[in-house]
């Protein structure tokens, strides 16, 4: 509920308008499309079209005779700064973890906290302007216009907490030129085999952070670990003999050699995995926690199929670069403000099932949760006629409908499709279980 109200404040709050417009000369005037309803139009207006989008909002908030223009927003929209919805993430999750500390709810794993970052390749509107600011791609068929969005994601409190969109890219310079600045001293960050490079090691050690990272057997330092019977071995790591690599070590300050910690473990397929950590010791940091840290990366993978498939981030509300920005850091704020809602929603849920027993046990069914939210948003935080109590309560009891059932130790193999089924499943029977 502070949360919420929190957000209101800062929507309606005269220095955010001031900060977060193009030019001081925009929102000065007495319209119809203030910077709080253009915010939130903004916010939920990716999956309708703009008149839809508009005339439900107008008629939601009992202004329906003074519903605007598709041309009058478009033009509103250009005065607000996709950076609004950057700060809006952030103070959702800065409220968030200030609230759980002092409740004793916020995860920790041995005193730290888990982060994961990983990208993902977004299809945007083939125009000019688009092409310019990110990526043009190709196959043997067609050109298209793409972007690499990359998330900084709390893998143990299911939270976005910041992002960046650029060109296509690899994920390494995004985590290290503008993510980094969101983590913090200890932090655990728990990374995917691309990330396996000794600049982010030799960084994260620098600047008191650790790192658990996936090794590809390519990785010449443990290629003669991984093919030993040892399971649990430290080693030094030194910088890679490049004269790229010690340019970058000088200009950076980094050391030249890390002490690494080497892990190997045996997957139900039988195959072998090994992960590198600097968390060397053994009696505080044991061999068997780390195949359930890693483990925890699968929920920065399903956080990208919300984002992509049922958040449907790419069904982009406009052809600018502002547009596209706007869209998708809002998606991101809209994302983490779910979450926070997701997880009392969840308790309610868990408790229930220590009192019922079930087989299988419930979760938080986000493809309701999402819509839920969005078709509560305004009242949520624009709607002055609305106590906020009283929506929050209405989202904790629409979050727990229709959960989802799962069986713990349930490995179901799904035989591949075809394209063409692909496609009639997402336009036709993916919203009949959802």
């Amino acid at each position: 509920m502070a949360i919420v109200l929190h957000l209101r404040d800062t929507l309606h709050a005269a220095s955010t308008c001031e900060s977060y417009r193009q030019k001081p000369t925009d929102f000065t005037r007495e319209r119809q499309l203030t910077f709080a309803r253009t915010t939130l139009q903004i916010l939920r207006n990716h999956k309708v079209s703009q008149q839809n989008g508009l005339n439900k909002l107008f008629r939601e908030l009992g202004l329906s005779p003074a519903t605007p223009t598709a041309s009058a927003y478009c033009q509103a929209r250009q005065k607000v700064r996709a950076e609004l919805f950057v700060e809006l993430t952030h103070q959702t999750v800065t409220d968030f973890y200030a609230l759980s500390a002092a409740e004793g709810s916020l995860y920790r794993w041995l005193g730290h906290r888990l982060l994961g970052a990983d990208g993902t390749k977004l299809n945007l509107p083939d125009t000019r302007a688009l092409r310019q600011a990110f990526s043009v791609q190709h196959n043997q068929h067609e050109e298209y216009v793409q972007a690499t969005g990359v998330v900084l994601y709390d893998l143990g409190n299911d939270l976005g907490l910041a992002a960046r969109l650029g060109p296509v890219s690899g994920e390494k310079q995004p985590l290290l030129q503008t993510l980094w600045a969101h983590t913090q001293p200890d932090d655990v960050l728990v990374l995917d085999r691309n990330f396996a490079d000794y600049e982010i090691i030799a960084h994260a050690l620098k600047s008191g952070r650790h790192v658990v990272i996936r090794c590809p057997y390519q990785f010449k330092a443990v290629k003669a670990f991984w093919d030993s019977k040892a399971t649990d071995q430290i080693i030094e790591l030194p910088a890679p003999d490049s004269a790229a690599i010690r340019t970058l070590v000088a200009a950076g300050g980094l050391p030249p050699t890390v002490t690494v910690r080497l892990l190997k473990f045996t997957l139900p397929s039988a195959e072998s995995e090994v992960l590198l950590t600097d968390l060397c010791d053994a009696v505080r940091y044991p061999h068997a926690e780390f195949y359930s840290v890693y483990g925890k990366r699968w929920g920065q993978e399903t956080y990208y199929d919300r984002f992509k498939n049922i958040f449907e981030v790419e069904r982009w509300s406009g052809q600018s670069v502002l547009a596209i920005h706007q869209d998708f850091f809002g998606v991101l704020f809209l994302s983490t403000l779910e979450s926070v809602f997701a997880q009392s929603a969840q308790h309610s849920l868990s408790v229930r099932d220590q009192i019922r027993q079930p087989e299988t046990r419930a979760q938080v069914n986000r493809a309701v949760s999402y819509v839920a939210l969005l078709d509560q948003v305004v009242a949520l935080l624009l709607d002055s006629r609305i106590a906020p109590a009283d929506t929050v309560t209405h989202l904790h009891r629409l979050f727990q409908m229709s959960p989802t059932r799962v069986r713990a130790g349930r490995h179901v193999t799904r035989p591949p499709l075809k394209y063409s089924r692909q496609i009639r499943y997402h336009r036709y029977r993916k919203r009949l279980t959802a």
